[in-house]
């Protein structure tokens, strides 16, 4: 059976589980993923909506992302053209949010590029992450 892994990207970054599920197939990995995005998101669904979790099978690619907006329980009362523009607005601001994640590694990764191009000491690494990219 394969292995499954997940990343998770939040107001912290991105987050990866390296470990992994053991399930059947992509269809139980999706709703594996599902359930994990609801608990993850249960009593803070407002603050969570636009989180995502990638799926990947282990050895290849990402396979699918599920938005936090799209499995909210809180929104099933709603017409569905509303609930589309909440998972629209929510697909937006995580557009945003990764954005403004890249612009901070670049600017860390410009400085210590800077850094050390003068002979000054600069930051190798910072939340799990190295801060410049590519270097070997």
């Amino acid at each position: 059976m394969p292995t499954y892994t997940f990343k998770l990207r939040s107001d912290a970054g991105w987050v990866a589980d390296n470990v992994g599920a053991t399930l059947v197939d992509n269809a139980s990995a999706y709703r594996y993923a599902c359930g994990v995005a609801r608990e993850l998101m249960r009593s803070r669904e407002i603050q969570t909506r636009y989180w995502l979790l990638e799926v990947f099978q282990y050895g290849q690619g990402p396979l699918f992302d599920i938005l936090f907006a799209t499995v909210d329980p809180t929104l099933d009362h709603l017409r569905r053209e509303v609930r589309v523009l909440v998972e629209n607005a929510s697909e937006k601001k995580r557009a945003l949010k990764d954005t403004i994640h890249d612009i901070g590694l670049t600017v860390r990764e410009s400085q210590a590029l800077l850094a050390r191009s003068t002979g000054r000491p600069h930051l190798i690494s910072g939340n799990g992450e190295i801060t410049i990219r590519n270097f070997a």
